[in-house]
């Protein structure tokens, strides 16, 4: 999607409105598009708005997240990034909140199994980070992920048939 409207931008059709996650003062919001996506296509997320989501790994998380339930823990340092979308009822395409998800350092963050949630909305604003900003409200990502995941690490992962096959 981002390249289809990269490409329409260049080519003079239709101006898109790209998501600013781009301009976040987050590195991973900025970088996260040139991540391994391991999305197939975009599915729905329920658990992220009914939204359409794809999952990006930075290359720390690569190495395993391909691994999908049988992925044990995730490294220090590794970061899945979940974009989304909603299709408007005009058919239109529409940019909705860039969910990440970074493991720490072990004893980071007791309360959340040492996973950082950050939250970034379309124009790259910061919508709350663990141990940061709006820290509270970003512990009901954590209480979601922990209260869902069965020995993998607080990871959900998307269904089969969306998953890129190697």
């Amino acid at each position: 999607m981002i390249e289809m409207m990269e490409a329409m931008d260049a080519s003079g059709q239709a101006q898109p409105i790209l998501a600013s996650w781009s301009e976040s003062d987050r590195a991973e919001g900025r970088d996260f598009a040139a991540w391994t996506n391991f999305a197939a296509t975009p599915y729905i997320s329920f658990t992220h708005g009914e939204r359409f989501a794809t999952n990006h790994a930075n290359p720390v998380a690569a190495e395993v997240y391909g691994l999908f339930e049988d992925i044990g823990e995730m490294p220090a340092g590794g970061i899945v990034a979940k974009p989304t979308f909603s299709i408007g009822p005009d058919g239109q395409a529409y940019w909705e909140t860039l969910f990440l998800m970074e493991k720490a350092e072990a004893g980071t963050s007791p309360d959340t199994n040492d996973w950082i949630y950050t939250a970034i909305m379309p124009d790259g604003s910061l919508m709350g980070r663990t141990l940061g900003a709006n820290s509270d409200g970003m512990y009901f990502c954590a209480a979601c992920h922990m209260g869902m995941s069965d020995n993998t690490d607080d990871l959900l992962f998307m269904e089969e048939q969306y998953r890129l096959r190697n």
